[in-house]
């Protein structure tokens, strides 16, 4: 899949929590695409991490929200399939911590659990894709 178009999702994301923040509970759009991003292919960081200081700054009216813990999952991220080899677990850590600091900043509990959720199968759905093309049949 063209992460470009998943950029631009992740821009339409961010309208939409702008647009309808008030109104009705419902996910941070642009962290969770961004995130799935970066949980499915750790190499995408490099222009994944500015994009979420870009959310930071346009949600929250500062970068230090969310952009310091997803810089510190990625490096946690990169560390740990080097020491240990690509897994889940660290790739779930690196969601909650990049998630966790929502709470921080206001978000209701329900909004959160949205994000978790949609970043889970938005990194399932981009990592079975990616296999798949990788893949050679038997």
């Amino acid at each position: 899949m063209k992460y470009y178009i998943l950029a631009l999702a992740a821009l339409l994301g961010l309208l939409l929590n702008m647009s309808f923040a008030g109104t009705n509970p419902q996910p941070d759009w642009s962290l969770a695409i961004l995130l799935a991003i970066v949980l499915s292919k750790r190499s995408t960081w490099y222009w994944v991490l500015p994009l979420i200081g870009l959310h930071d700054y346009l949600l929250f009216w500062s970068v230090w929200v969310v952009f310091p813990y997803a810089a510190i999952a990625v490096v946690l991220l990169s560390y740990a399939d080097t020491r240990l080899a690509p897994g889940q677990p660290q790739r779930w850590l690196a969601l909650v911590l990049g998630c966790a600091p929502l709470l921080l900043a206001g978000v209701d509990i329900v909004s959160w659990l949205m994000t978790l959720t949609l970043c889970t199968w938005l990194w399932s759905f981009l990592s079975t894709r990616r296999e798949k093309v990788y893949v050679e049949p038997a």
